[in-house]
């Protein structure tokens, strides 16, 4: 099963509810409050799911857009955006060719997407964050830890993220312990603000600008 069709089937069967969360993430309604992003930034919710946090950023007046593989997830998100009454900017489409255009967005949210990428394809995840990123606009990432990863997931380390995200291209905070919650309780994660340093040329990358709005 291709991971396309194993996230689809996820979100049909409902199975997407052990990990579902009721409320926006703790720690982006902090970072909210404390007015960053910046008022009227735009948004990406890589990884968007349900859109719970998508949702939550568009109630706070964000330009909000939220992306996932799943035709079925983003169903669900725009049926609670309706009944929000809030809007977003769904698109389907995967992380490592995301349908973003270049140096478009102020402020991305990865809750639980790093930690279920594979070592080979982590260097175009970062890659992509640098090329859709504002320069000077920040990403904030997180899941699960080496000590609860177990065979679920790609644990977010000290080692992954200075490999990934070079100096050269992000500046970093560190990397702090955090809980991330599902309805079913929570695991033990790790949180880490990334800041872009510099513009995406886009001669010298061989990633370009994308554009596939998905209904």
């Amino acid at each position: 099963m291709s991971d396309n069709d194993y996230w689809e089937n996820a979100y049909e069967s409902r199975e997407y509810e052990h990990w579902e969360f009721s409320y926006p993430s703790p720690e982006l309604v902090a970072l909210a409050a404390a007015r960053v992003p910046r008022r009227n930034a735009s948004v990406l919710d890589v990884g968007c799911g349900g859109g719970t946090d998508a949702i939550f950023m568009a109630q706070c007046g964000f330009r909000v857009t939220g992306v996932d593989i799943s035709a079925s997830a983003l169903r669900i998100a725009q049926k609670r955006a309706e009944e929000a009454l809030v809007e977003a900017d769904w698109r389907r489409g995967n992380v490592l060719e995301l349908p973003i255009d270049d140096e478009s967005v102020d402020f991305v949210t990865d809750r639980g997407l790093f930690h279920l990428i594979e070592d080979r394809d982590r260097p175009r995840y970062a890659s992509e964050l640098f090329r859709v990123l504002k320069n000077r606009g920040r990403a904030l990432i997180r899941g699960a830890s080496r000590e609860s990863a177990q065979d679920r997931f790609n644990p977010i380390t000290e080692e992954a993220i200075s490999r990934h995200f070079s100096a050269s291209r992000f500046k970093r905070g560190p990397l702090l312990p955090i809980p991330l919650f599902s309805v079913e309780g929570f695991i033990d994660a790790r949180i880490v603000m990334l800041q872009k340093t510099g513009h995406y040329d886009p001669h010298r990358n061989s990633a370009g600008s994308k554009s596939n709005n998905v209904p």
